[in-house]
């Protein structure tokens, strides 16, 4: 449902073959607006200095941006640390984060040492940079 968009560049560039013509950032972006008409299942969301390509038909209020930004980056967050951050109400904080879980966005680690993470995928490009090597 969301990735960087500079692993969609890599990707879209790794299946394109070594003699295919270079496909830039600003491509990905131009094309992903044009998608953008003919429905919300494809958007860019910026979050701090990244920028996520949104792949399902999902809305996505201000609310799981401040979340998305807010595990930008350790990869996850907890309840706790939105309600410390956020200054939110529990109940506000898991609203948001059962949507990301429902809608694919985010996985559950139910077993973290201190309470459930909730992780986001997405957000593990320093993952992502350490398997090539």
């Amino acid at each position: 449902g969301l990735m960087t968009l500079e692993e969609l560049q890599q990707q879209v560039l790794k299946g394109r073959g070594k003699f295919a013509q270079d496909v830039s950032a600003d491509d990905l972006v131009r094309a992903i607006k044009k998608l953008k008409v003919l429905g919300s299942g494809f958007g860019l969301i910026p979050v701090g200095g990244t920028v996520l390509v949104q792949s399902v038909p999902a809305e996505l209020s201000m609310d799981h941006s401040v979340v998305l930004q807010l595990a930008e980056k350790k990869g996850f967050v907890t309840v706790s640390e939105i309600r410390e951050s956020l200054g939110w109400e529990t109940e506000r904080a898991k609203q948001v984060l059962d949507h990301l879980l429902k809608e694919g966005m985010a996985w559950l680690d139910a077993q973290a040492p201190a309470e459930p993470q909730f992780w986001l995928p997405a957000l593990f490009s320093e993952l992502h940079g350490q398997e090539g090597t």
